[in-house]
């Protein structure tokens, strides 16, 4: 147990240090918060209609002017911020057409005698255009007559309803229990932010392993310990250093969104996870890293170099992913097929449970199931990498195959 507690030591003393570390535990929270505040209000908070206003003051402009014909007798005044120069009005399309044919103006629209009942509207360029900058200006002009009474500020709110607090939904169950489901992008930002860990501390005990075979270190250490010694004692030791790096993240998180002026209780509430759930966060997180690690020591133990095995830990690696691709049809449907069968097979189940969990309340034999399946698959991978490490297994200069690596559990 002293070895096992000493290679632990070595171990998360030596990966701390490194730069690699650093950066992923500073750099890229940082990173996170930087964006979030770019973003403003999508995911922690709002902004405000004034902060509309001055985004549509700052739009692009059409390189031209563009033309109207106004058949529905709708349009009485171009409104502030919109340029009056910007958009002509024309009696009749002919005329508009003319127009447009000579280079005078870049496009024209036109609104139908009955666009207040149906709302159809054409829009006439020499070319396609697949987001003319022009749209949005004539967008506030319309809201902006519909409602000729309506202030700017109120135009602002009618154009983006959910523009000044952001949409939160929420959710029920049968059982009458709620919970808030907060910004579609908090289950996808969440699940990041847990997923990096894992990876990168199962990359560094892959990385481990596979420089200590290629300088030779690996001869040394065996000379003094047991193979499943090792194995114990990396495993530990970077299940702490992933542990750390979490707090610091966390740390870093709340300065940041502190300094930045950002609710933390609101985006908190957006979150529909109770203390109790929090803690079996961080199970899954540990279950995650148990499995992923011991997968990736395995590959360590029968590769010759970092460079041998990069597209088995991709493979090994891409289960944990899938989530990640589909976190959209996740988060529409957090209680669906897709969604469970995610959250319960244990390679995706980390991220894929904590997905539902920041979306909706999930039932709670299905959050047993899916950690109970994670901790014995992830007790029963550790179980089988450890009979990889046995000294002729670590010692082989083969490079890495399925076939050896199944001969390797044969013994």
């Amino acid at each position: 147990m002293n070895k096992t507690l000493l290679v632990a030591i070595r171990e998360f003393r030596q990966r701390v240090r490194q730069r690699g570390f650093l950066l992923a535990s500073i750099v890229t929270p940082l990173i996170v918060l930087v964006i979030l505040g770019v973003v403003g209000g999508g995911v922690v908070g709002g902004a405000s209609d004034e902060g509309l206003l001055a985004e549509l003051k700052e739009a692009d402009q059409p390189e031209q002017v563009i033309g109207f014909v106004d058949q529905a007798g709708l349009i009485q005044s171009i409104p502030t911020p919109v340029p009056q120069e910007l958009f002509h009005a024309y009696p009749d399309t002919q005329t508009a057409e003319t127009a447009l044919g000579r280079g005078q103006i870049g496009a024209y629209y036109v609104i139908p005698p009955d666009y207040r009942a149906t709302g159809n509207i054409r829009r006439v360029s020499p070319r396609l255009s697949v987001n003319p900058p022009d749209v949005r200006w004539f967008n506030w002009i319309l809201v902006a007559n519909l409602l000729p009474e309506a202030d700017l500020e109120q135009v602002a709110r009618l154009r983006q309803p959910f523009y000044s607090s952001g949409l939160r939904s929420v959710i029920t169950t049968p059982e009458g229990q709620t919970g808030a489901e907060g910004n579609r992008m908090l289950p996808f930002l969440v699940s990041i932010v847990i997923m990096i860990p894992l990876f990168t501390s199962g990359g560094y005990l892959f990385q481990s392993l596979a420089q200590e075979k290629s300088s030779r270190v690996i001869e040394i250490l065996l000379g003094s310990l047991r193979p499943r010694q090792l194995f114990t004692g990396k495993l530990l030791g970077l299940g702490v250093l992933t542990l750390v790096q979490y707090a610091i993240w966390t740390i870093l998180g709340l300065l940041g969104l502190t300094i930045m002026g950002r609710d933390i209780s609101g985006l908190l509430s957006g979150l529909s996870l109770s203390g109790s759930e929090a803690v079996l966060a961080v199970l899954f997180a540990l279950g995650g890293y148990m499995l992923y690690a011991a997968l990736m020591s395995g590959i360590g133990a029968l590769t010759r170099d970092v460079e041998d095995s990069r597209t088995w830990v991709f493979v090994v690696s891409l289960p944990m992913t899938i989530p990640i691709y589909l976190w959209m049809a996740i988060a529409s449907a957090p209680n669906g097929p897709l969604a469970v069968v995610l959250s319960l097979i244990p390679f995706s189940a980390p991220v894929a449970m904590l997905m539902r969990m920041t979306s909706t309340i999930v039932p709670a034999w299905q959050i047993a199931a899916s950690l109970v399946l994670l901790l014995l698959a992830g007790l029963g991978v550790v179980r089988l990498m450890a009979r990889l490490f046995r000294a002729q297994t670590l010692l082989s200069g083969a490079p890495f195959s399925v076939r050896r690596f199944l001969a390797a559990f044969q013994g």
